[in-house]
């Protein structure tokens, strides 16, 4: 075959090849023995080189899909814990008095509020609507958990007491676990839920925190912790 033939042959078998190796799956390795079987042994020691530098970046283009990967799940873990972050960041300016300083409630006040309803003591906050971190932390400054209705009969005690219009915070929540509505008093389950109707929906993923709704005869709510509201405090127990 003369010279000029047998060049144009190669290039037409080395742009078949490449063709080939775009148009076919990226894990997909190219086989040498179809190779040599094709073009013979003087047309395939002239293409493996190139067949061989395809397949090496075939395979680093596999690695770099894995490791794009693997840098957007530690983005997403990032991006969570700096949601938390925010959150405790919130529950600190919260309770903090337009001076800055942090609110400090003295010992000798701290269940002068609270009024027995039942057979327990609580406090129904309403002049101050803060999130859900600063309302636990007021709380707990007062001697006692933001609220968590132990019945049915407690809650509807708890219920009339409330100013229409106004929502407030409960001791309830599924931060831990997504469903779980656990009690902030107890860490156990919520011995009494009661929800409005659709709830809980946890709406775009973001609401964790229950409430008593005002317009759904304060029936309970899910809803972003970070938003401000009026909040019920429970003495804690003394035994």
């Amino acid at each position: 075959m003369p010279k000029t033939a047998s060049s144009l042959l190669l290039y037409i078998l080395i742009a078949s090849q490449l063709q080939k190796s775009l148009t076919s799956d990226s894990s997909a390795t190219l086989s040498t023995e179809s190779s040599e079987s094709q073009c013979g042994g003087y047309c395939f020691t002239a293409l493996k080189p190139i067949l061989d530098h395809i397949a090496a970046n075939q395979q680093r283009w596999n690695a770099c899909d894995a490791t794009n990967q693997q840098c957007e799940a530690k983005l997403e873990r990032i991006e969570s814990q700096l949601v938390v972050l925010q959150e405790k960041v919130s529950a600190i300016e919260a309770v903090k008095t337009p001076e800055g300083n942090l609110v400090v409630i003295p010992k000798a006040k701290k269940l002068e509020n609270f009024v027995q309803i039942g057979s327990r003591f609580f406090y129904i906050e309403q002049h101050h609507r803060v999130n859900w971190f600063a309302a636990t932390n007021i709380c707990r400054q007062m001697g006692g958990h933001l609220a968590s209705p132990s019945s049915e009969k407690e809650w509807s005690a708890i219920k009339e007491r409330l100013t229409r219009g106004r929502n407030y915070w409960l001791g309830i929540s599924d931060l831990a676990t997504e469903g779980l509505y656990l009690s902030q008093a107890t860490g156990n389950m919520a011995s009494y839920l009661s929800w409005s109707s659709g709830e809980p929906n946890n709406h775009n993923n973001k609401e964790n925190c229950v409430e008593l709704r005002s317009d759904s005869d304060f029936l309970m709510n899910d809803i972003e912790c970070t938003y401000k509201t009026y909040f019920i405090c429970e003495a804690a127990n003394e035994s």
